[in-house]
């Protein structure tokens, strides 16, 4: 799960892409374009700014361009630098498939670059993301040596393997960026019999800001936990959120019936939020005699999920297969989250020793028996008796904030009564 950062961090202190990710499995940052971005890439007295992209990291809140040109008219980039600023007043956005300051349209690759998790920025790492045409929502591979095939006059050529479905697992769908010039960039296999594809194994490919935009603030600094061990001073108040992370589609399978194309276009990056609340599992009314003493018996089942928030998860719990965890309802449908966002949720648990094993023989219920005796300092009768138990609730939205899946986690170690 990704945390995000300003992309003009970067621009202003580039060291700062060293920053190591947050303890813990499957943490990484997001880069995203703000405000500050556009005034220290301006140009044209201002009035426009320049999405060429002068080094690492790249941004994840819009698309990039990669381009394979190195034609640079100064003439046609003040035309384009006009247009920008006739765009911004006119409130609508110059598309940037094409490299500054050439004539004609050179081809271009719209991609996403999403860091590969455990690594700092600084490390190049990406996962190559298509952005568009018939392969859009896959990952580019690298192929092996083993391709390399003979073709005309004894030379050896290499056949690019084609975009597949991404798979945490496998490290030749990872790319490590570097410089190889002033704003020009080369891509290598992270393994050393790997052959990155061709519009990235060419050295001195440029990349460019482009025009769409994915929903992606700069609001997700992971968890709280100051506020998350204050825990919610009211017992009957809404959840709480103590945390929040983003999360690529690329880690999210088969979110009900979509497509994996449609789910590229409609939600690129999840919402992840932690949320904490107090749930009702014990009440008793006062009997003859105001007792000042009442005894709590409750079963509470220490994890649930639920689809779209409100539908139950097939036999209660998840499963697993391959690098997949699946969440499915009785009928057709579900939602699996890859193995990086489980085990970075499981350790969130684990953490703070909250974390309920699998396999107990139980499913995850416990039996609570305990007496709550009322303090003698306490004026006055009471009529009601509640208690209550500390739940932690993952949250997983869409762009459009429809819930996806909802993950509780109830914490039977952290209780709370209250005399009314």
């Amino acid at each position: 799960m990704y945390m995000t950062r300003p992309m003009s961090r970067y621009l202003a202190d580039p060291k700062a892409a060293a920053e190591e990710p947050p303890e813990g499995p499957g943490s990484g940052f997001l880069v995203v374009v703000d405000e500050a971005t556009k005034e220290l890439a301006s140009r044209c007295c201002g009035l426009s700014w320049d999405r060429r992209l002068k080094g690492l990291p790249f941004p994840q809140s819009r698309q990039v361009a990669l381009q394979h040109s190195n034609s640079m008219n100064p003439a046609f980039t003040g035309i384009e630098c006009c247009l920008e600023i006739l765009g911004s007043k006119l409130c609508f956005d110059i598309p940037s498939g094409r490299p500054p300051g050439s004539h004609t349209p050179a081809p271009i690759d719209l991609v996403v670059f999403v860091p590969v998790v455990g690594l700092p920025l600084s490390s190049g790492r990406y996962y190559v993301v298509r952005a568009e045409g018939k392969h859009k929502g896959m990952v580019s591979a690298c192929s092996k040596e083993e391709d390399k095939t003979s073709c005309c006059c004894f030379c050896t050529c290499v056949k690019d393997v084609k975009p597949r479905p991404f798979d945490s697992g496998d490290v030749y769908q990872q790319m490590e960026v570097a410089q190889s010039g002033s704003r020009s960039f080369k891509a290598e296999s992270v393994m050393a019999d790997g052959i990155p594809p061709e519009y990235l194994r060419k050295k001195g490919w440029k990349v460019s800001i482009a025009s769409p935009k994915y929903d992606l603030a700069d609001d997700a600094q992971g968890v709280n936990r100051e506020r998350r061990h204050q825990m919610p001073p009211d017992l009957d108040a809404p959840p709480v959120v103590v945390g929040k992370w983003y999360v690529p589609f690329l880690f999210v399978k088969a979110d009900g019936k979509r497509r994996l194309k449609d789910q590229a276009k409609e939600t690129t990056f999840y919402e992840m939020t932690l949320e904490q609340s107090w749930d009702q599992i014990y009440t008793a009314t006062a009997g003859e005699g105001n007792q000042q003493e009442v005894a709590v018996t409750a079963t509470v089942r220490r994890r649930t999920a639920l689809l779209g928030g409100t539908d139950a998860v097939k036999e209660g719990s998840p499963y697993i297969d391959g690098g997949t965890i699946w969440f499915r309802p009785a009928a057709d449908g579900g939602v699996g989250l890859d193995k990086v966002v489980w085990e970075k949720m499981r350790w969130e648990m684990e953490k703070e020793g909250w974390w309920v094993a699998a396999g107990n023989g139980h499913d995850g219920e416990e039996r609570i028996e305990r007496v709550e005796r009322r303090d003698s300092g306490l004026l006055g009768s009471w009529n009601k008796f509640a208690c209550y138990v500390l739940v932690e609730r993952f949250v997983l939205r869409r762009m459009d904030r429809s819930v996806a899946l909802t993950c509780d986690f109830k914490h039977t170690d952290k209780i709370r009564v209250k005399w009314a």
